[in-house]
């Protein structure tokens, strides 16, 4: 009985297929910027502290209450001595004292607002607009970042790309010039066919190292709003499922 528990526990771990790694789509890239911006997280913050304004201003309707409380430890040597004063006291005293004491002491006081002027009832309409305003303020600044993400998402895309067609531009290019060579030594095409076959190849280099420097830039972009590097993108599906009436409702004119 053992042995078919390992046999069916082995069977198991090795009849489980490997997972392939998963695209990231641009709904789970938006979700990533809205949970990880730091400007968004920042601004949070700020509505979170714009919050506690409130129950300050509110705390001007409750009473007001004071307690003190005092505790000393007090040690007393005390010396004095009395000069003879006839006829009261014949001869002269001497007074002497000694000891510790524990003084202590409690008070405490209760105090309500009655009337202030209405100040208080100001000072919370004052909080609630200010909590208004940071929500809206934080509102906006999602719509700002979503729609920064989005954007940088399909720039990652388009330049992802634009850097694959350099790629193979300067491929061809670069047979285009080997061809041209062959032919030059074959006399078939002159100096100045080559020439401008190695212009072609110098621009098609040329525009693949600014699509490179390109998609690094866009990729520090990704990486500063949504939070994460860039890994394998999902195509971004067509707008069209947004409007599925949108050819419907475009008149097509006659030309």
């Amino acid at each position: 009985m053992i042995v078919l528990v390992g046999v069916t526990l082995t069977v198991g771990l090795f009849a489980a297929p490997p997972q392939a790694a998963r695209a990231e789509s641009i709904e789970s890239a938006l979700a990533r910027a809205y949970q990880n911006n730091p400007q968004l997280n920042a601004q949070r913050a700020i509505v979170r502290q714009t919050d506690e304004s409130v129950p300050q201003a509110l705390s001007g309707y409750r009473p007001s209450v004071n307690a003190t409380a005092t505790l000393q430890r007090q040690y007393t040597n005390l010396q004095q001595t009395i000069p003879a004063t006839p006829p009261l006291i014949q001869n002269g005293l001497s007074i002497a004292a000694q000891g510790m004491s524990t003084p202590r002491s409690v008070g405490g006081n209760v105090s309500q607002t009655l009337f202030n002027g209405n100040q208080t009832a100001n000072k919370v309409r004052a909080s609630e607009s200010q909590v208004s305003a940071a929500r809206e303020t934080l509102r906006v600044m999602e719509q700002s970042v979503l729609l920064a993400a989005a954007t940088v998402y399909m720039d990652m895309s388009r330049d992802t790309a634009n850097l694959e067609v350099q790629r193979n531009n300067v491929k061809v290019l670069d047979r285009t010039l080997t061809d041209t060579r062959n032919r030059f030594n074959a006399g078939a095409v002159t100096d100045t066919d080559v020439a401008q076959s190695e212009a072609q190849l110098a621009a098609g280099q040329a525009n693949l190292h600014a699509a490179e420097a390109a998609l690094e830039t866009t990729r520090a972009n990704y990486r500063r709003i949504i939070g994460v590097d860039p890994g394998n993108l999902a195509p971004a599906s067509s707008v069209e499922r947004m409007a599925p009436n949108l050819k419907a409702s475009v008149p097509s004119w006659p030309f």
